[in-house]
């Protein structure tokens, strides 16, 4: 499933490459700050390369006078519309490597973000954060598809050194965006000798692990803080403490865009800073590992109930959830769902429970889609095999603040939503508190109340998550006691 397995390559200890998943996308992202850190060898160079091509945006919409419907204006917006790099298997994709890329929303913010630069008597930029920070921000998955497309001409001659030094085999293929022309001020396709993705049919990229985090380096609350902190006083003048706390997206923009030399500082001040990649070895947010520790699950737990009928459907969505439910609980999987001594996120929980019922539905053509829309919002896990048999499930900690909406409101408003008349609501606890007989006696409560209310039948489960004690370590002191009242050779 890993690249490593399916192309059968022995990973060294010279390698710095993640071993991405192919079947789906990753949710880690390159961050371009990282790339900046490189000084020596084959990334020495990709930054300002990153750069170089702001600049000749730069010098596009400077050129355009302002005319939008000018030549160079438009050259401009075709260099600022970047595909989805399905080529990285990162990001946010459900199902496979493909996702949305960057659309006309995010094209027009950047240009605006180009556009305020010039109007500042600004030539070039340092850092490409400081026309995401003009806008507003964006998501590490847009600031991630971009610097993936502008920097794709060095991923993929950074893929062929390690297909070389492996002996992997690599077929000549059409690649997108494969690089940028600053003569004509395009985009250049071309073909490329790279190994295959065989569950897309297309290439696959590869990128050094170093350069992956979950969120990016600069952020627009990063910018904010540092200005409050260490600003000028005439800067904040006009601000009030609970302005500066609870501002929004908006502000943050409007203050960098009246304040580029601030934003200059705070990018400067980032360059100086310790800037660590997301720990793959570690993998604190089960985004790495999810699939082979969900592998063990199945493995552990087996299913005792295979569906042969279409009537079946429901009994097995309820042997998946038990299958979980018991690995957590019985076994040592509650281990996958506490890191470091503290009891990880609401989507660890959910990660762990896709990458467990994963093998069970594909053993039984049952297709599972995570975080689907309802068209109420997204729910966390839809089964399906047919419309007639279909199935969502919801994963919440009890320890959220909106837990009982969820049962109660959310959960059913998907499942009417959706046309879906079977649905469970799984709830984990990480403490004594949240794993009480009356707490399980509610959720099962509150289940029923939803079911009735809607029409559509919901059940409660409640996993306990609290740490285990080792087998080798319980004691059971009344049954200790009993056989000692038996007395020897009872």
């Amino acid at each position: 499933m890993r690249f490593s397995e399916v192309l059968s390559v022995s990973i060294a200890s010279d390698d710095d490459w993640f071993d991405t998943f192919l079947p789906a996308d990753t949710k880690l992202f390159i961050d371009p700050f990282l790339i900046w850190d490189e000084k020596e060898g084959h990334w020495a160079s990709a930054h300002d390369h990153l750069i170089d091509f702001f600049e000749m945006v730069f010098d596009l919409v400077r050129g355009s006078g302002g005319d939008e419907k000018g030549i160079s204006w438009k050259q401009a917006q075709r260099l600022l519309l970047f595909p989805e790099p399905y080529e990285f298997c990162l990001g946010v994709s459900e199902g496979s490597p493909h996702g949305s890329g960057s659309g006309k929303g995010l094209q027009t913010d950047m240009l605006e973000g180009v556009k305020v630069a010039t109007r500042l008597g600004i030539n070039r930029i340092a850092h490409m954060e400081m026309l995401t920070l003009f806008q507003g921000g964006m998501g590490v998955d847009r600031l991630s598809d971009m610097t993936c497309n502008i920097l794709k001409s060095y991923f993929i001659s950074y893929t062929q050194q390690v297909a070389k030094r492996h002996e992997i085999p690599t077929s000549r293929v059409e690649v997108a965006n494969s690089r940028w022309d600053s003569d004509f001020s395009r985009w250049r396709s071309g073909q490329h000798e790279l190994p295959i993705n065989p569950y897309i049919k297309k290439p696959v990229l590869l990128t050094p692990e170093r350069f992956l985090r979950q969120i990016p380096v600069a952020t627009p609350d990063g910018f904010w803080s540092y200005a409050w902190s260490n600003a000028s006083e005439e800067l904040r003048g006009d601000l009030t403490f609970d302005i500066a706390r609870n501002v929004g997206r908006r502000e943050k923009a409007k203050l960098a865009r009246q304040n580029p030399d601030v934003v200059a500082l705070y990018l400067k001040t980032l360059e100086e800073e310790e800037k660590k990649p997301y720990s793959v070895s570690d993998d604190p947010g089960l985004v790495v590992k999810w699939y082979e520790l969900g592998s063990k699950i199945a493995k552990e737990s087996p299913l005792r109930f295979i569906p042969e009928k279409p009537d079946d459907f429901e009994k097995f969505i309820s042997t998946v959830i038990d299958a979980y439910k018991h690995g957590i609980e019985e076994q040592d999987a509650w281990q996958l769902l506490w890191h470091e001594g503290r009891a990880r996120e609401e989507r660890v929980g959910q990660a762990l429970f896709r990458s467990s019922v994963i093998h069970y539905c594909r053993a039984n053509d049952i297709d599972l889609t995570g975080e689907s829309n309802a068209g109420r919002g997204p729910v966390d896990f839809k089964f399906s095999q047919g419309w007639n048999r279909r199935a969502l499930v919801e994963i919440k900690l009890v320890r959220n603040t909106k837990f009982w909406d969820g049962v109660l409101a959310q959960q059913p408003q998907y499942q009417v939503s959706e046309e879906v008349d079977c649905g469970f609501f799984v709830a984990i606890g990480y403490t004594d508190a949240h794993c009480t007989p009356e707490i399980k006696e509610k959720i099962h409560k509150a289940a029923d109340i939803a079911s009735k209310s809607s029409g559509k039948k919901i059940t409660g489960v409640l996993v306990d998550a609290r740490p285990k004690m080792s087998a080798s370590k319980l004691q059971d002191r009344d049954l200790a006691g009993e056989l000692k009242k038996e007395g020897p050779g009872s």
